[in-house]
Order: C-alpha cells, then sequence, then structure tokens
C-alpha cells in the first residue's frame, strides 16, 4: 500500500489521493493475471477510483480502514475476503 494518511486519506504515489471518507463501498476482486495481487474499487457517488494492492494484507489493511472511518472498526479474515 502506498499510504494511508492521517488514518483518513489514501495516497498513491505520483497519482491521487482518496478521502476514505467519502467512499461509500469497495468492492475487490484477484487479479487473474498475477495470483495473489487485487484489483480494489472504491466508489464514490457515480464515480470510482481503482487501487492495486500488493497482497491479501493490504487489502485487509484498507478494508478495515474504511470500516473505522466509517465508525464501525472491524476485524476482517482472510477467508471472508477471499475464497
Amino acid at each position: 500500500m502506498n499510504d494511508i494518511k492521517a488514518d483518513r486519506y489514501l495516497l498513491k504515489s505520483n497519482s491521487y489521493m482518496i478521502d476514505l471518507e467519502s467512499v461509500d463501498f469497495i468492492t475487490w476482486k484477484e487479479n487473474e493475471k498475477l495470483e495473489g495481487t487485487y484489483w480494489a474499487k472504491l466508489h464514490i457517488g457515480s464515480k470510482e477510483a481503482r487501487y492495486v494492492c500488493d497482497n491479501v494484507d493490504e487489502l485487509r489493511t484498507l478494508l478495515e480502514e474504511w470500516s473505522n472511518i466509517k465508525g464501525n472498526r472491524i476485524k476482517i479474515e482472510d477467508e471472508e475476503i477471499v475464497w
């Protein structure tokens, strides 16, 4: 993960920064061409931002931080992210 700043902003180096508080929901899927990496879509109103997670731990961190920002810190297990 590039970085989550101030427990709120997702920074993708040399590209963009997203206020995770404005994200309505997150969808993801495993990259079929590079096993173990994940494509996440952060849905903001009618728009979306795409983010590549290098591994399941990075995806879990993103999901847990987002849930915390939304007011309900949750713990996510690997089995809940991937099958």
